[in-house]
């Protein structure tokens, strides 16, 4: 089989894909126990976006350097494939990759529905949250933004998608997660999404960056396993 790994800002941290369509309040509705209920938001985008190299999957192995920016193709096609792994995932306060061993049940304040679909450029699903704190950022607008976490191969094949050049294209995505974030990479039509990397807005400290690269180091390799 062939080999996958997760990346742990998610696939998106630049989909920016949509906003929650929470923002329309049609589509929220919340049942007798105050549990938040949305019809359908956009939670993935095809399209390109702007990856550190040690964000990508391998990137050592691939030759890429750590500190320069990469731009990879979510392909349309890929996430065709991938329409029915985003069904029944676990949404989380931030990103971080869950597992039966690892679930993270401290960081679950919700899931995605059932029904995913995609129209050849978002990937659409329903969804439930299920903590007053998390629904209450959503209707304040504090976190509107859905960024998922996935498994991918990276293909460093360069081209263009819609005129817009790419360094390589993310090939079988599995969906691992969705995080409820402050702003997300796929951009505002994916609301309540992937959030982007501070890095790429703002320098970090060294010990942050050695303390993230460490978490990768631990989590990417067994996640890579499956």
């Amino acid at each position: 089989p062939r080999q996958m790994t997760v990346t742990i800002m998610a696939l998106d941290r630049r989909l920016r894909v949509g906003r929650i369509a929470l923002d329309r309040k049609s589509v929220r509705s919340f049942d007798r126990d105050g549990r938040l209920h949305i019809a359908v938001s956009h939670m993935a985008k095809a399209g390109v976006d702007q990856y550190l190299g040690e964000e990508i999957p391998g990137w050592e192995e691939l030759g890429l350097e750590a500190r320069k920016v990469y731009r990879l193709l979510r392909d349309p096609e890929e996430l065709a494939k991938a329409v029915d792994t985003f069904n029944n995932l676990p949404i989380l306060r931030d990103h971080i990759p869950v597992s039966a061993d690892a679930p993270q049940q401290d960081l679950v304040i919700g899931s995605t529905g059932t029904d995913a679909t995609f129209d050849g450029e978002f990937l659409d699903n329903s969804s439930v949250i299920w903590v007053q704190d998390d629904i209450d950022d959503i209707e304040s607008e504090e976190k509107r933004d859905w960024s998922p976490g996935y498994y991918y191969t990276p293909d460093m094949t360069a081209g263009k998608f819609n005129g817009l050049p790419y360094d390589g294209i993310m090939r079988n995505i599995v969906g691992n997660h969705v995080a409820l974030v402050d702003e997300g990479r796929q951009g505002r039509d994916v609301v309540v999404g992937d959030r982007q990397p501070e890095i790429l807005t703002m320098l970090k400290s060294r010990r942050a960056l050695f303390l993230q690269g460490a978490c990768l180091a631990l989590i990417a390799p067994k996640l890579a396993m499956d």
